[in-house]
């Protein structure tokens, strides 16, 4: 791995079977599947280089357009120290005073799934890849949390992780920070878990909002290897409240 792109592909091809999925997230990789005829043209335009010079590597050439599914590895790498997610005062004082919402862990993942789908460009929750994230949810691998108002569903987080990492995979809101909160809710499920970093997956000025910084792909890959087991998620229904007394160390 160390000799893969740093901002291109480290593969493309392959398939989204839940073991192919599982065994891409526990080697550093996050699949990026295309929905369309267009977006697996703009992956020959933009990857047929790098795939040229051997650098991304192609794992079924017998599939009808390997193009349409690639497989990310960044180096560096987006992370949060566990612990370290960013806990804005407003926020905080926002769920200590006035929210009235509750939490739950994997009570709806399908749900929020679909949810985190909704409305997403580029789509790269395709069905394909819903399928088999169920499945990991079924056994033990994918979790959700879901943020409740009263009955209604308005916010919610899906994460992945083996050993030390966690994946923040993907989330979704309908109310105002309803998202942060799901999020927040996520980390605070994992203590006691033997996690000791978040993997937000791209750098964006959002992960950097929420406490993301660079850490090198050999090092983030070494984490990894250093535990293999599914992560638990605590359950129950849980106040948000509790969150807005939260703090981020340091």
């Amino acid at each position: 791995m160390d000799s893969a792109p740093a901002d291109a592909p480290v593969a493309i091809g392959g398939r989204l079977d839940p073991a192919t999925i599982l065994g891409g997230y526990r080697h550093g990789t996050y699949p990026m599947p295309a929905a369309t005829a267009a977006d697996i043209e703009v992956n020959h335009a933009l990857y047929e280089d790098s795939v040229a010079s051997g650098a991304t590597v192609v794992l079924d050439s017998s599939l009808p357009d390997p193009y349409a599914l690639v497989w990310w590895s960044p180096d560096p790498r987006p992370v949060i120290p566990y612990g370290g997610l960013a806990k804005a005062r407003s926020l905080m004082k926002l769920l200590r005073n006035r929210l009235t919402w509750t939490t739950t862990a994997n009570q709806d993942f399908a749900r929020v799934l679909a949810e985190c789908r909704r409305d997403r460009v580029p789509e790269w929750l395709t069905t394909e890849l819903c399928e088999g994230m169920m499945v990991l949810n079924q056994l033990g691998w994918a979790h959700s949390v879901e943020v409740w108002e009263d009955d209604e569903l308005v916010g919610g987080a899906i994460g992945i992780g083996a050993g030390e990492v966690f994946v923040l995979d993907t989330c979704f809101h309908r109310r105002s920070n309803a998202s942060k909160v799901a999020l927040l809710d996520m980390e605070h499920r994992l203590a006691g878990a033997g996690v000791t970093l978040l993997d937000v997956e791209w750098d964006s000025d959002r992960s950097r909002r929420l406490g993301a910084g660079p850490l090198p792909r050999h090092e983030f890959l070494a984490t990894l290897a250093r535990g293999s087991d599914p992560i638990p998620l605590a359950g129950g229904v849980e106040p948000a409240r509790r969150l807005g007394f939260l703090r981020t160390p340091g």
